[in-house]
Formats: C-alpha cells, structure tokens, sequence
C-alpha cells in the first residue's frame, strides 16, 4: 500500500518491502503503479525550493525504510501525515487514516 502527495511536481509515498532501506518512492503525479487515482487532497504548500526539499526527502527516507513499514502503527498515511506536518505544519484529515487507528484500540 502507497499513499503519496505531490512537491514540486512529483509524488513521494512510503511502501513496504524486506529491505533495511528506504521505503519512500518517487512518481509522477496520479500515476503511482498498482494503484488508482481517487482524488487530491490539498495540505497547503512548501516555501523550500527543490534543492532544499531534496535534500530534506532524502534526509527523511532514513526514517522511513520498507523493513519498518506496518499496517497499523507506521503506514503510507502515517508518513504523509508526517511529511505534510514538516513541510506545512498541517495534518491530513483524520478519516484518511481511520481504519488504521481503529486497529490500536
């Protein structure tokens, strides 16, 4: 599973794989594979440039390796949540990651 948002004109999202490396991909927008496109949510914008914001994604890949991914406690939406926070000190809405939530209680 694979939940992204577009910076700069690309997508990054957080999936799973057995890997002790990072779990944060790289697509162009709406086009992630194995995946279809629903609708766009938007969390507001970034003032780094791209050089700062690469520099930043490649800093927080490092958290985010596939080997720690969960359904429940460390998701795709967990990382976008984080990433939106970071970048635009929103959250995303709390119904996106709803059933994940109701999985700790």
């Amino acid at each position: 599973m694979v939940s992204s948002r577009a910076v700069h004109g690309m997508e990054y999202g957080f999936g799973a794989h057995d890997l002790a490396a990072s779990g944060v991909s790289e697509v162009e927008p709406k086009s992630c594979p194995g995946f279809i496109y629903r609708s766009s949510i938007s969390l507001g914008r970034t003032s780094m440039s791209q050089l700062e914001f690469r520099t930043f994604i490649e800093g927080v890949a490092s958290d985010y390796h596939g080997d720690t991914y969960h359904l429940i406690t460390k998701n795709c939406n967990h990382f976008t949540d984080d990433m939106a926070n970071r970048l635009t000190g929103k959250r995303i809405p709390g119904w996106v990651n709803r059933l994940a939530k109701a999985g700790t209680l």
